[in-house]
């Protein structure tokens, strides 16, 4: 059962996998755990990688499911389905040393590990989402799409070498459910007259 929580959920779900596979790798020790955040990467968090939630859709090809049986006599509404996109930008202190070329293995790790897991599943999804299985699908943008994306998130800070992922299907149950009378007998009598 998927609740309102699954949209964070999902964003605690990247940043664990993602640490979970960069905190043993030497050239990256200067990233820990609360520098990955899921924040825009235009605030001043000071964080070294932002995992950034920029735009939420409803998964047209899943709405009008109708109402799901529940129990012996009730119906629910069918869950809302959700695409979710992601930017996830490095941003290391610009002080340290070769941070370039540490952002530029930060993405090419983060590329990787999303490509070695293109789809999550319990034991991994937990908490709201555990039973679910949600798919990390690669989004390419466009320069002018960037361009605007940016303009949007700062207008102080320079572009960032960012990366974009759309995480989905997100279902978010619904909590509404009508009692229904279900037919449990039908009796059906003929009279005819032969001729």
């Amino acid at each position: 059962m998927s609740t309102y929580e699954a949209v964070g959920e999902v964003g605690k779900t990247l940043k664990r996998l993602i640490w979970s596979n960069i905190s043993s790798i030497d050239i990256l020790s200067e990233i820990n755990e609360n520098g990955i955040t899921l924040s825009s990467p235009g605030d001043d968090n000071n964080g070294e990688l932002s995992i950034f939630l920029y735009h939420i859709v409803e998964d047209n090809y899943q709405k009008n499911q109708g109402t799901l049986p529940i129990g012996a006599g009730d119906l629910k509404k069918a869950p809302t389905s959700l695409r979710l996109f992601y930017m996830i930008t490095p941003h290391l202190d610009k002080y340290m040393e070769d941070r370039a070329l540490k952002e530029h293995l930060l993405i090419g790790k983060i590329i990787q590990i999303f490509s070695d897991n293109p789809v999550l599943r319990s034991p991994f999804l937990q908490g709201p989402l555990a039973g679910e299985t949600l798919k990390l699908i690669a989004n390419t943008l466009s320069i002018d799409e960037i361009n605007k994306l940016w303009s949007i998130i700062s207008n102080s800070k320079p572009y960032m070498l960012s990366i974009y992922y759309e995480v989905a299907p997100v279902r978010i149950d619904s909590t509404l459910a009508q009692e229904v009378i279900r037919v449990v007998e039908r009796n059906i009598s003929y009279s005819g007259e032969s001729g």
